[in-house]
């Protein structure tokens, strides 16, 4: 059998700070009716990117296309048995869009600390969440930025996602 590379990520709306979670099915693991990042695992047409593997998921999973230069690598790693992960987010324009979930309960959109402060959130994402605040209050924090929020105090993660 061959060992699946998996893609996942999040929206991210830099004028909210909210950042776009999906619900997962209660018999899908892993994170089986958790909050988690929408992505999936690669296939033979993804040409083993990783990028190209979370950009179709994200149009299987919600209807949109994204660009992939816009996308952000967060971080990567390899699993124990050799399968390869990495996290993603995107930037996204709007609070208002109507996605067409076809896969998971449901999906909303939070504030990093809403996120963080969800008891069903899984935990690669709780970690990818701080590493994330820590990125983007150090980029609100340089000079000319135009952006400045209040973002939670965050740790870096302890291991990648498992």
């Amino acid at each position: 059998m061959v060992k699946q590379d998996v893609a996942v990520g999040f929206l991210y709306h830099a004028a909210s700070g909210k950042v776009l979670l999906h619900l997962r099915d209660v018999d899908k693991p892993p994170g089986a009716g958790m909050w988690a990042f929408f992505g999936g695992r690669s296939e033979p047409e993804d040409g083993g990117d990783l990028l190209v593997t979370w950009c179709r998921e994200m149009q299987e999973e919600i209807g949109v296309t994204l660009d992939p230069a816009r996308v952000e690598s967060l971080r990567q790693g390899t699993f124990e048995n050799g399968r390869r992960w990495a996290d993603f987010f995107s930037a996204w324009p709007s609070l208002d869009e109507d996605f067409v979930l076809t896969e998971g309960q449901r999906y909303a959109w939070f504030s990093l600390d809403e996120a963080l402060g969800l008891p069903d959130l899984v935990e690669y994402a709780a970690e990818d969440l701080r590493l994330f605040g820590a990125r983007v209050a150090l980029r609100e924090s340089e000079p000319g930025s135009q952006h400045r929020r209040n973002l939670p105090e965050v740790a870096p993660p302890e291991r990648p996602p498992s």
